[in-house]
């Protein structure tokens, strides 16, 4: 791997992020109107599972639909149940589909669109969706769009959305998200750094996050940080060392390509984000 990178403190953040919402049924769409965009595929809407995939009639088969470039709060996150509201809102039972690979789980990757509408990208300017660092053809309409809903605090990004404001001093100082070496082999040479320039904070219940739907970093209970002092978070594994908490995570947390990290308080509310 290339010499590590440090990145410094950007800005101060307003917005939400996770909280105790219940999870909730897939939202049914009723089948309507199959529209056509050059390239793409006809699809009838069956379900919206989530704010950031739905279940299609292609058809031929029923197919789950992954929408490319952008992440959801997952179900049981603070905004979740307003993303999947608004993804729900916006499709009306047909779309066109462009995109023919697929993730991990076999879901299909796509642009949606209803008529000449991209839903992703709507999804991302209401912030209903936070943009992330996978290259596609609209990557750049999309982290233009996040920053914008990010500034206006548009839904998720409200600074109350999750629950009361505490004000405080704390931020993220830098993100060290290239490790010496090989990430696989030195976890805890790649590690996020949280400084505390106010009165002393109990961070029981806060989160630290990337953009991907399942790293996510929490606080031991009776964690604090006191006033100038900084804590760093290392990816991997280790002991008791002053200064020092270990998210003990399967691999690497931060893409080297790329990527946001968030830091959540303990309503959900994002306190600082952070994009490399």
């Amino acid at each position: 791997m290339t010499h590590h990178a440090v990145l410094l403190v950007l800005a101060l953040a307003t917005g939400c992020s996770p909280d105790g919402a219940s999870p909730t049924e897939p939202a049914i769409v009723p089948s309507t109107t199959v529209v056509t965009i050059p390239g793409g595929s006809s699809a009838v809407v069956v379900e919206v599972l989530d704010g950031d995939s739905l279940r299609v009639d292609l058809g031929t088969a029923v197919d789950e639909v992954r929408l490319l470039g952008i992440n959801a709060p997952e179900v049981g996150e603070c905004w979740s149940d307003q993303a999947r509201a608004a993804l729900a809102r916006m499709v009306t039972g047909g779309v066109t589909l462009v995109g023919d690979e697929r993730d991990q789980f076999g879901r299909l990757l796509a642009q949606v669109y209803d008529g000449s509408d991209n839903l992703n990208l709507r999804l991302v300017e209401e912030g209903a969706a936070i943009a992330t660092s996978t290259e596609h053809i609209m990557a750049v309409a999309f982290q233009s769009a996040e920053e914008a809903a990010y500034i206006s605090a548009a839904g998720l990004w409200s600074p109350n959305a999750c629950g009361p404001v505490d004000p405080t001093g704390v931020s993220i100082r830098g993100v060290v998200f290239d490790a010496p070496g090989a990430d696989q082999e030195n976890p805890n040479g790649e590690y996020a750094v949280i400084g505390n320039d106010g009165e002393p904070v109990d961070l029981t219940g806060w989160v630290l996050r990337d953009e991907s739907s399942t790293h996510r970093f929490r606080f031991p209970e009776g964690f604090e940080l006191g006033r100038g002092e900084v804590v760093l978070i290392r990816s991997g594994c280790g002991g008791e060392i002053p200064g020092e908490l270990y998210w003990c995570a399967d691999g690497p947390v931060w893409s080297n390509g790329g990527d946001m990290a968030l830091l959540l308080d303990r309503y959900g509310n994002v306190v600082e984000r952070l994009r490399f």
